[in-house]
């Protein structure tokens, strides 16, 4: 049985995704196709990693109609749930899907009261004791204490991160993965202090290994949309770089394509595979994604396809 997994998914949506066949803005549109589900960070990296065969536990604030839809569609699906139920509604994000492009409309996120971030951490507490693998995905709602978060006793839990704001307590306490985006790490190089001169052939190994010299990171992974992805370690004090380029393929949706190569590496992870295994497995779980209209839609039988394919890609960073 897969190890369980408790996944603070705490900034959830409910998704309108429009498909149109081309968009302009200024316009008036005919829409040909509008759906509706559960959706934001921690919720796809949950059903990814569920259609993956990995054991996830959400915890969230649901609000409102919309956090009623949410409960009950994931409930439906099986998918276990620690909600915290607050008083104002649980936001909207609204995805124009045209021509391979998705444009995002995302509604601001609730403003928690004193009493709701009480909740939170009490059915926090109820997991956090026999809990050893927890997964932070996204930000964090208006109003959420992160210092109540902060305080807890990490000891003897694996941390995995897919965030950037307000982590850096997280991160100084050891985290055993960090998956960001392109921007997101420009952002912690800065708050680190560290100088980005993209221009210089070196700048991913010196800025990399600048970063995991001053932060218990065990791995450190870059995503840029078509971009290569780029994962980072250090073993013994020496630097391993790894970059591999995915492949072009008919873009369905890309929205939650980064949440889908997270719940990816969290399953190899389960799974004890290597590095190089995972940075290639968790790589063809987010194509895999983009070929569908939602997350975990993913055909498992691709994800392998893919994996054969990507094997021989990686190359390495010296």
């Amino acid at each position: 049985m897969a190890q369980e997994t408790l996944v603070l998914g705490l900034n959830p949506a409910w998704q309108r995704l429009i498909f149109l066949d081309k968009f302009t803005p200024g316009e008036v549109h005919r829409i040909s196709k509008v759906e509706e589900y559960a959706s934001g960070k921690g919720i796809n990296c949950c059903r990814v990693l569920q259609r993956l065969g990995g054991s996830p536990v959400l915890m969230h604030f649901l609000g409102s109609e919309h956090g009623t839809h949410i409960f009950d569609e994931l409930s439906a699906c099986q998918l276990p749930q620690a909600p915290v139920w607050i008083k104002e509604p649980t936001r909207i994000c609204t995805t124009i899907a045209s021509g391979g492009d998705a444009t995002e409309l995302i509604e601001p996120s609730p403003v928690l009261t004193v009493t709701e971030n009480q909740d939170f951490i009490q059915t926090l507490n109820d997991y956090w004791g026999s809990t050893q693998r927890v997964a932070l995905c996204g930000s964090f709602p208006q109003g959420f204490d992160v210092n109540l978060i902060n305080a807890l006793d990490f000891s003897g839990k694996k941390i995995f991160i897919d965030a950037i704001e307000d982590i850096d307590c997280w991160l100084q306490k050891g985290v055993e993965l960090l998956k960001i985006n392109i921007q997101e790490y420009c952002k912690l190089l800065s708050r680190l202090g560290i100088p980005q001169v993209t221009s210089s052939p070196q700048f991913w190994k010196m800025t990399a290994s600048s970063v995991l010299e001053k932060l218990p990171i065990k791995n450190l992974v870059i995503t840029d949309e078509d971009a290569p992805v780029r994962a980072f370690r250090l073993v013994e004090k020496k630097f391993q770089g790894l970059t591999l380029q995915p492949p072009a393929i008919e873009v369905q949706n890309d929205v939650g394509a980064g949440d889908s190569f997270f719940a990816g590496w969290l399953y190899c992870d389960g799974q004890e595979m290597s590095f190089e295994d995972s940075l290639v497995k968790a790589t063809a779980v987010a194509v895999a994604r983009c070929e569908v209209e939602r997350p975990w839609q993913l055909s498992l039988e691709r994800v392998t396809e893919l994996e054969e394919s990507l094997k021989s890609q990686v190359e390495r960073i010296e």
